[in-house]
């Protein structure tokens, strides 16, 4: 039975803009998103050639194991792609929050979809695979196919099948443009356990963000994209459409983002919808005492290096 470990990490996005809503429902955004190398879920995938099942299994009760996974549809697309079926046990260690704006789910899915075209590439290795998810190198579907399946599921996911740790994002999310010379950022996250609905954040942002799609809106962005290669370039461009309302509806976020920056963070914001906080550090001995003091302080919240 052939096995397939995947790493799936976290994400920021370090600048995030809501420029337009299509007549689809979706947003169109501009977004720096960035990969963790410290936070992730690990993913297992065990392939069954006597079986048609999809199975899921995860060590938070909180995450659903049925057609509701995203990993659940996202294998159910693949084998409607490409018209063959394998039975799939997916096993997933679960360290991302949920509904963080960090994109665990996400990730996990993109894990699932480039494990399952490596099996079907007919990749010979009948043991335990390794790898963290660095593009569609090997397989059956070309990377087009793969976003396209991607993107049916989540908008958040392309970004996890491109090689590159960060990228500018445009679009509805489909669009992944990698980004190879982005600086080593250290970064705290804060995640304060209150969940915040994708659909409701956007129906918030449609309802009050007047400015959405004004021609005269600065392009944070697009500027980060173009420059980027040391700290002082990226923290001036860190911004979220979304903060206003996630401070509304969890008023804490300003409270950490005060304390992030009191304690020394170059600049701070929320990821995706939120309600997680993250900083910028300049210095790693700022970074860890922060870390202690917020611990400490929130002992309750999900307090991590990202």
């Amino acid at each position: 039975m052939k096995k397939i470990k995947m790493i799936a990490p976290a994400k920021l996005n370090l600048c995030l803009e809501v420029v337009k809503r299509y007549d689809s429902g979706f947003h169109e955004i501009n977004s720096i998103m960035v990969k963790s190398s410290k936070l992730y879920d690990d993913i297992v995938i065990e392939f069954d050639e006597n079986s048609n099942d999809i199975v899921i299994e995860c060590d938070n009760p909180d995450v659903p194991t049925d057609e509701q996974n995203i990993c659940w549809k996202i294998a159910d697309k693949y084998f409607e792609k490409i018209g063959q079926s394998v039975g799939v046990k997916i096993v997933i260690t679960k360290r991302i929050p949920m509904l963080a704006g960090l994109g665990g789910g996400s990730s996990d899915g993109a894990s699932v979809l480039l494990a399952l075209d490596e099996y079907f590439g007919d990749v010979q290795d009948s043991g335990l695979d390794l790898r963290v998810p660095e593009g569609p190198t090997l397989g059956l579907l070309n990377k087009d196919e793969l976003i396209e399946i991607a993107s049916s599921v989540g908008k958040d996911i392309p970004f996890f099948l491109q090689d590159a740790s960060s990228a500018y994002v445009s679009g509805a999310g489909e669009r992944v443009e990698s980004i190879f010379d982005f600086p080593q950022l250290s970064i705290l996250v804060v995640n304060p356990k209150v969940e915040i609905s994708t659909p409701w954040a956007y129906g918030q942002l449609d309802e009050r963000e007047w400015f959405m799609n004004n021609n005269n809106r600065k392009k944070l962005a697009q500027a980060m994209r173009k420059n980027h290669h040391i700290l002082d370039d990226v923290a001036q461009y860190v911004y979220n459409d979304f903060e206003f309302i996630a401070q509304e509806k969890c008023p804490v976020v300003g409270e950490i983002k005060n304390a992030m920056k009191t304690y020394g963070a170059r600049a701070t914001t929320i990821s995706g919808k939120g309600p997680t906080v993250f900083g910028i550090f300049e210095s790693t001995d700022d970074l860890e005492k922060t870390k202690k003091i917020l611990q400490k302080q929130y002992s309750s919240f999900f307090v991590g290096l990202f």
